[in-house]
């Protein structure tokens, strides 16, 4: 997994620096740098323009002193420009270029001749001359009498070093502040990258850590800027969709899971319900024999043997309805449904149990019915489950009480109820009621199939079954089976 590193050269802040901060940088410089060429040009025109402004101020007195020979006057002239700090020297010429006066270094004059042309041009004029080992900006003026006719060249000269020291210092302060713009806008831009999006990715990145370590339940808080938010968030989503994803695969795992077992178990059910079929079968013929040749013994026994031949034949019964219930749960059957009378349904169940209720000494209510429902089934079967369900209820509440009733729910289901005021069953067995060769009976007094049938013809019939407990304090089994074809008769069942 790769995650962000503070060294890397490919980070956003080491791309910001290099395709933003650098540019940017060399823009300034550029800037800076041409800004700088055209202040030093600039810098250097003023002071030319100062000795520009010395050699005209000093003009007219030069032009006076010259045109009446005023020589105390012209040299006071030259001595006052020449104490001024810009000028190097001051040196006067007349019309033919002789040198009449001057101050300061004589190799900065020009020749007699180069003089009187510089004169007769009659305009101003600057140039630098390199005098040994210096530089030196010589500035020349005609000078005129009262009537405008040239009568003298004004030289009017400064130090190259001057101009030099100026821009030296001019180009160090330039320097200066460029390089200190350039580390404050580095400054800004660095905070602003880290106080806006650094801190933000870095949050980021160290929960996308935290997620890539197994925790899946962390969410990125949304904050910062709308692009980092609008990535927070869909991560977000996608954690979430990740999540969502991991427990449906979970939950599918479990219900195959689940499904493996149910058909597992299934399998193993077929192969017991097949064997056991096979020894119902092969067991049916001798037990009818036994049980016949019982019964012609029970006529000629005394009292005594006959109460024993009598226990040998319900012993005998009590197998045939085991074995018969073995057929039962191990036949595929497939219903065949006709209409059916729900009151006749009901009291043929109630004629094949009434010997239990007798022998239980338990009694079966039948509430009476507003309306009559003829139901679409398969008689027998629903016979048989209605009277397991009949003779299990009267063995719980031997002595007591088993209430069978039924309605419509919806119009959509018909409701068979069974309870009865018996001990009730605990909670961790009503999950397994069903289950074949599941029984809450002491050994030997239950095989565990009843239910088992009964579940079985419900399914057949497209229903289910509901186990509770009843309000009369024992068991309820509540059948529901749809009423596709079901019609409802008024009057008393």
């Amino acid at each position: 997994m790769l995650t962000p590193s503070k060294k890397s050269l490919r980070n956003i802040r080491t791309s910001l620096l290099v395709f933003v901060l650098l540019p940017f940088l060399a823009i300034i410089i550029a800037s800076g740098w041409y800004g700088l060429h055209q202040l030093e040009k600039t810098a250097q025109t003023n002071m030319e323009q100062d000795i520009q402004l010395i050699a005209r101020a000093i003009r007219p007195a030069l032009s006076h002193a010259l045109q009446y020979g005023h020589t105390a006057t012209l040299r006071r002239t030259i001595t006052s420009a020449f104490d001024m700090d810009q000028v190097y020297g001051v040196y006067v010429y007349n019309r033919e270029g002789q040198r009449i006066s001057a101050i300061g270094i004589r190799d900065a004059q020009v020749p007699g001749q180069e003089a009187a042309d510089l004169a007769s041009v009659g305009d101003e004029q600057g140039a630098f001359e390199q005098i040994g080992d210096e530089e030196v900006f010589s500035y020349f003026m005609p000078l005129v009498d009262s009537g405008g006719r040239i009568i003298g060249l004004l030289q009017v000269t400064r130090r190259g070093q001057d101009f030099a020291h100026e821009l030296d210092q001019f180009r160090w302060r330039a320097l200066g502040l460029l390089i200190a713009s350039s580390l404050l806008v580095i400054a800004v831009i660095w905070f602003g990258y880290q106080r806006a999006v650094g801190r933000h990715l870095q949050t980021l990145g160290q929960a996308m850590e935290q997620v890539g370590q197994g925790d899946m339940a962390h969410r990125i808080p949304p904050r910062g800027p709308d692009e980092i938010r609008f990535l927070t968030q869909g991560i977000n989503r996608m954690l979430d969709s990740i999540v969502a994803s991991e427990e449906q695969l979970s939950a599918q795992r479990e219900r195959e899971l689940a499904l493996k077992t149910r058909l597992h178990h299934s399998e193993k059910l077929a192969a017991i319900g097949r064997f056991a079929a096979g020894v119902a079968h092969e067991l049916g013929t001798p037990l009818s024999v036994a049980d016949g040749k019982a019964q012609r013994a029970l006529r000629k026994a005394d009292p005594e043997t006959a109460e024993s031949f009598e226990q040998i034949r319900q012993q005998l019964r009590r197998v045939e309805r085991i074995i018969r219930q073995l057929m039962d749960f191990a036949r595929p059957v497939v219903p065949e449904k006709r209409e059916v009378r729900m009151t006749d349904l009901v009291q043929s169940a109630q004629q094949q149990v009434s010997e239990e209720a007798e022998r239980q000494q338990a009694r079966l209510v039948l509430p009476a019915q507003p309306y009559e429902i003829v139901l679409r089934a398969d008689r027998l079967r629903l016979e048989q489950a209605l009277i397991n369900l009949l003779r299990n209820g009267l063995q719980a509440a031997s002595g007591g009480e088993v209430h069978l009733n039924w309605h419509t729910v919806d119009d959509t289901q018909l409701c068979l109820r069974v309870e009865d005021n018996g001990p009730g069953i605990a909670d961790e067995d009503i999950g397994h009621l069903l289950e074949p060769f599941y029984t809450t009976k002491p050994v030997g007094q239950g095989t565990g199939l009843g239910l088992a049938v009964v579940n079985a013809v419900v399914n057949e019939h497209g229903g289910r079954i509901e186990i509770g407990h009843s309000d009369l304090g024992g068991a309820r089994f509540d059948i529901y089976l749809p009423m596709n074809g079901a019609t409802t008769q008024e009057g008393d069942a």
